[in-house]
């Protein structure tokens, strides 16, 4: 895999997720092609993963990335808002980069970057995205409607809770994973104990949903980081 890749799919996260606000989803969703927010959407996915290689020479996959990620979203407007439609935008969206790195350039990242890339890709990962696609797993489950998964308290637990985890694996302290899990459910014990409780079960299942994401993620950094 081209090392570009590693920046490239971090400035495509940060677009995607950190720097598109709720707003302008629903304005994707009503307004389809129309939507300015669409286009000016697909102007920062496309700008910001070019930027972070640091590659004059590519700028020519900025028009390629705005076109394709224009139309991928405009048809992501129409489908519904579950998981496997969340994954196929992604899965297109990441294939694009790859595809364009794999054939269209032969340049790479210098070796002395690659880490720092696929930390902070790592990092990235673990924050509103992780949450978005936990959510998304949980919503048919729990059937608990995606908005409640804004930015509020719960979720930013979950985004701290993720980095620590993160940090404990990088650190090669996976003990202290245990003591993190533990910690967490004396806090809220009072919920889990009673009996059918929704809340519990949610938050059951979306604690362990959680955990192993950080976790896969932090054995993928360590494994890519060695590589």
């Amino acid at each position: 895999m081209n090392t570009l890749f590693y920046a490239m799919i971090t400035g495509h996260l940060i677009a995607d997720f950190w720097l598109q606000p709720e707003s302008w989803i629903e304005s994707k969703r009503e307004n389809g092609w129309k939507s300015k927010h669409l286009f000016l959407h697909a102007a920062i996915a496309s700008v910001l993963p070019v930027m972070f290689t640091l590659q004059i020479d590519l700028w020519w996959f900025v028009p390629a990335i705005f076109v394709t990620h224009y139309f991928i979203d405009v048809l992501k407007s129409k489908t519904s808002d579950n998981l496997l439609f969340f994954l196929i935008d992604q899965a297109l969206h990441i294939t694009i980069l790859w595809a364009l790195l794999t054939f269209a350039t032969s340049i790479v990242l210098e070796e002395s970057f690659t880490d720092f890339w696929v930390y902070a890709a790592g990092f990235v990962l673990v924050t509103t995205p992780a949450g978005i696609l936990i959510g998304k797993f949980l919503q048919p489950i729990t059937r608990i409607e995606s908005k409640s998964m804004k930015a509020d308290a719960s979720a930013w637990i979950g985004i701290i809770e993720r980095i620590l985890i993160l940090i404990i694996i990088l650190a090669g302290q996976f003990q202290a994973i245990g003591f993190l899990v533990a910690a967490k459910s004396v806090f809220r014990f009072s919920e889990i104990k009673k009996e059918g409780n929704p809340k519990a079960e949610y938050f059951l299942l979306g604690t362990l949903v959680s955990f192993l994401v950080a976790v896969v993620v932090g054995i993928g950094i360590r494994y890519l980081g060695r590589s």
